[in-house]
């Protein structure tokens, strides 16, 4: 045994040195469309056009930040929340783009796109003692049913509720990134007008894999009287499920389809608020656990390792112990352990249930593995390791999400 681990333990500084060569460019973070927000529009006149412009920038400034805070902050917290002044805003900016541009000798028109600084956004509201989120969602796919009253349609160009989802700007960003399909023979083969709630799962599950989604989202439309009926339906189970109602009424004087874009922006402000629910932390909570990730190569490993690193959430991930083919990672995390698998699982890692190896255990495996952990006299407790897989493409399994109000009942977990 004393000579097994002389070789393992001469092994495991080359296998050292080779991490040191993956890990030095990797950031713990890295940015997402979270900290990206487009479409910011401003209309702005002024004493002269310069003015009018300098003014436009700083009130898209102030814009995107209120949008980005209304995605990241827990509803508590945006209801006292003070906004800081365009000077403050403009150094977590990381950059910008502006479009669309209109301008007259005292009249500016644009549209930014701006990306903010993940890191100082985190750091800016960690100091303020605000609780929020920096968890993005996997992408989900809506698909948005018209009940006529003669029954559903989904891909006909008289599904007014489709065409108001195409038209809706920026849904692939945000907290809960959303995808509209395209319509095209592939989709129509595997999902019919017909077949809101009584869909092939399989069929689903091969739209799912195609646009790269996590979930659908079924959303079913009907008009009742001047307002719209929408039934949100979770699709992760056997059959569909109805979890969630929202009913939009039309304003005095608006034009006919506006009921249906207003209805979009209000599905994708209940999936965020309920996302927002599994996901808000304060980050002056943390926690640290053990976990062992196995690998066929070193660059599955590398890729696990750039995978790691851009989850939010997790704010450090350090080596304890790497052979060929696996590694002892300590994780430390903000807020609970229910937060870090959902946090993992939209990166598609899996967090199992806690194992640890006995002393007595029998093996190479087992000898291995207490070689990389540094002996045989290690405390039980502290030996508590959580299995990390990764899903493979196409995999399906259960995803946790949501937390919606099931009508009748309490908040009960859903995958979208």
């Amino acid at each position: 045994m004393a000579s097994f681990y002389k070789m393992f333990h001469s092994l495991r500084t080359v296998l050292m040195a080779l991490l040191a060569c993956f890990s030095l460019s990797l950031p713990v973070y890295a940015a997402t469309s979270l900290f990206t927000v487009e479409n910011v529009t401003v209309d702005v006149s002024a004493e002269n056009a310069l003015k009018a412009r300098e003014k436009a920038f700083e009130d898209a400034q102030v814009k995107s930040f209120e949008e980005l805070t209304a995605r990241m902050l827990s509803e508590s917290e945006l209801s006292s929340f003070q906004m800081p002044p365009a000077s403050t805003i403009s150094m977590l900016i990381q950059d910008y783009e502006v479009s669309n541009e209109k301008l007259s000798s005292k009249r500016y028109i644009g549209t930014y796109k701006f990306r903010f600084k993940d890191r100082d956004v985190r750091r800016y509201f960690s100091g303020q003692g605000a609780n929020f989120t920096d968890v993005s969602s996997k992408p989900i796919l809506i698909l948005p049913f018209l009940d006529t009253g003669a029954g559903t349609v989904l891909w006909s160009h008289q599904n007014a509720w489709m065409k108001a989802w195409a038209a809706t700007p920026g849904l692939s960003s945000g907290l809960v990134p959303i995808m509209l399909p395209l319509g095209d023979l592939s989709d129509i083969s595997d999902i019919g007008d017909d077949e809101a709630l009584t869909y092939n799962k399989r069929n689903l599950n091969k739209i799912l894999e195609r646009y790269g989604a996590s979930e659908a989202v079924i959303a079913i439309a009907r008009a009742e009287g001047t307002a719209l009926n929408i039934q949100l339906y979770r699709t992760d189970r056997l059959r569909p499920e109805y979890v969630h109602q929202i009913l939009e009424r039309a304003l005095p004087g608006s034009a006919s389809d506006q009921i249906y874009m207003r209805a979009v922006q209000s599905v994708k402000q209940a999936l965020r608020k309920d996302w927002k629910q599994k996901t808000v932390v304060d980050t002056r909570q943390q926690g640290v656990i053990k976990v062992r990730v196995q690998f066929g190569s070193l660059q599955e490993w590398s890729n696990m390792q750039r995978a790691l690193s851009r989850i939010s959430g997790i704010s450090d991930v350090a080596l304890q112990a790497l052979s060929p083919k696996e590694a002892y990672l300590n994780l430390t995390y903000d807020g609970d352990i229910e937060r870090l698998k959902l946090a993992l699982a939209q990166a598609d890692f899996v967090l199992n249930a806690p194992r640890f190896q006995a002393a007595n255990g029998q093996g190479l495996n087992a000898d291995y593995s207490r070689g990389l952990l540094g002996g045989y006299d290690r405390d039980p407790v502290a030996d508590t390791v959580y299995e990390l897989t990764r899903r493979r493409a196409g995999q399906q399994g259960a995803v946790p999400g949501y937390q919606l109000q099931r009508p009748g009942s309490e908040s009960y977990q859903t995958r979208f």
